[in-house]
């Protein structure tokens, strides 16, 4: 199997820079990846950032008008499947059903995915998105409110939870109305 040509393409933002990785599959640019700015990932520094598809220029756009504040709902048609495995993909797209300005718990999700007992999983998943703000796992928290993990860092976690709305009480954590699904 030949290895996979891939481009980068760097976004400032507020945060640092944040990287996306796309490569070309049937002529089309697919995201592998994306870097927050203390995420960590490691980012092939000798590779040139090529110019990138009008797609992807676009994308980048997107990501940035996000990282300002604006409400963007992101595509999933560029992302590449195949760098997660399927029980993470389920989790992803379930993720992607928290909608802006809410957030959900670990358990609720790994409850919405019809494996109530997985929770923990769930976290795991979530704590490798190669997709994150497209699939925007800063809306998963603690079942109390507090915030869990992110890789970018419980900061811009908690700036882009805020930059949507959510609201923390005085001991940072999200407050309950601001839960979804709700509680029956």
């Amino acid at each position: 199997m030949p290895e996979l040509q891939v481009a980068y393409r760097s976004i400032p933002s507020r945060f640092g820079d944040v990287v996306l990785a796309w490569h070309e599959e049937n002529g089309e640019p697919k995201i592998v990846t994306i870097s927050l700015p203390s995420r960590g990932d490691a980012v092939d520094e000798s590779a040139d950032e090529a110019h990138p598809p009008m797609e992807i220029d676009l994308l980048c756009d997107q990501i940035k008008r996000y990282l300002d504040g604006e409400a963007i709902e992101f595509p999933t048609s560029r992302l590449d499947p195949n760098t997660c495995t399927p029980f993470q993909w389920q989790v992803l797209l379930a993720e992607r059903t928290i909608p802006r300005g809410r957030v959900c718990s670990y358990r609720q999700l790994a409850t919405i995915i019809q494996n109530p007992k997985a929770a923990r999983a769930v976290g795991s998943a979530l704590a490798r998105n190669p997709f994150p703000i497209i699939i925007p796992c800063h809306r998963t928290v603690r079942s109390d409110g507090s915030l869990g993990g992110f890789g970018g860092g419980l900061p811009m976690k908690r700036a882009l939870l805020q930059m949507e709305g959510v609201v923390f009480d005085a001991s940072g954590r999200v407050e309950p109305e601001f839960f979804w699904p709700e509680a029956e």
